[in-house]
């Protein structure tokens, strides 16, 4: 049952669905808990889902202040500890994959398992870097809920096939809808910059719980594959000491979205 909690002062929205060891999802820079909407109901056959929005974010309170990993983790800590949980599998996706990351190396007592989704990068190269910067170049020009916004990411976002299949326009609509209910420019500007301060890659090897590390073979926005100066999924995977790498082929930054059937076959085989 949906419930607001008051955590470190702010009201953060979460839900508990179905029965079985406990994952956490941890939302994106854009839709927050609606991102998993597709795997969700399934997943919940086998687990005990939380999903919460982050401070900033969905039905959580927006406090204006600075946004960044250590705000994030710290109000994840705080709400486990509000639900009474004391280990539990954590699920990051998207941006959600570098607040796990965060979340793990800040409190490896509380993680079970982590899965990492939608691309992982301990570091972005310069072509990532530049994504997040357009990304706020056009929040701050004409506002995160704006079809400007709407239509570059999409383009990051899915794969040239699924947007050509699904429809180009109806997917900046869905994008509009998301952006205007789930974030605000100023959060969304914080959330870029932390992806592009990001830079874990001495630290992975501290994670030590099980980890699996998810990514579409073409996502242009957290990819397989690096330039040198990034580390991207491939590289998480191998730098962190338990993990294994799923690929999606042909799917894009979404495969929750583009390949749920596949995403869903790939956690259960790692949580089995």
């Amino acid at each position: 049952m949906a419930e607001i909690a008051e955590i470190n002062g702010t009201g953060i929205w979460f839900d508990q669905r179905g029965s079985g060891p406990c994952m956490v999802q941890i939302g994106g820079a854009v839709s927050a808990h609606e991102g998993y909407a597709p795997i969700t109901g399934q997943l919940s056959a086998d687990f005990e889902i939380l999903d919460y929005d982050h401070r900033g974010y969905g039905l959580s309170e927006r406090p204006v202040q600075r946004y960044d990993i250590d705000v994030w983790c710290d109000d994840l800590v705080a709400l486990l500890d509000h639900v009474g949980l004391e280990r539990v599998h954590v699920h990051g996706g998207s941006m959600g994959s570098f607040v796990a990351i965060g979340f793990a190396l800040r409190y490896p007592e509380r993680v079970d398992r982590l899965l990492l989704g939608a691309g992982a990068v301990a570091r972005c190269d310069g072509m990532g870097v530049s994504h997040f910067r357009v990304w706020q170049y056009l929040a701050s020009a004409y506002g995160v809920e704006s079809v400007q916004v709407a239509e570059d990411l999409v383009n990051k976002a899915f794969s040239r096939h699924y947007i050509d299949t699904e429809g180009h326009q109806s997917l900046i609509d869905a994008m509009v809808d998301s952006t205007t209910r789930n974030t605000s420019t100023e959060v969304f500007i914080d959330a870029c910059q932390v992806m592009i301060d990001a830079d874990v890659a001495d630290a992975l090897g501290e994670i030590s719980a099980p980890t699996l590390v998810m990514v579409g073979s073409d996502d242009v926005l957290t990819p397989l594959d690096s330039g040198p100066a990034g580390l991207g999924a491939r590289a998480v995977a191998e730098m962190i000491p338990r993990a294994r790498l799923a690929v999606f082929e042909g799917s894009g930054h979404g495969h929750y979205v583009e390949q749920p059937t596949e995403t869903l076959a790939a956690i259960h085989d790692f949580m089995s």
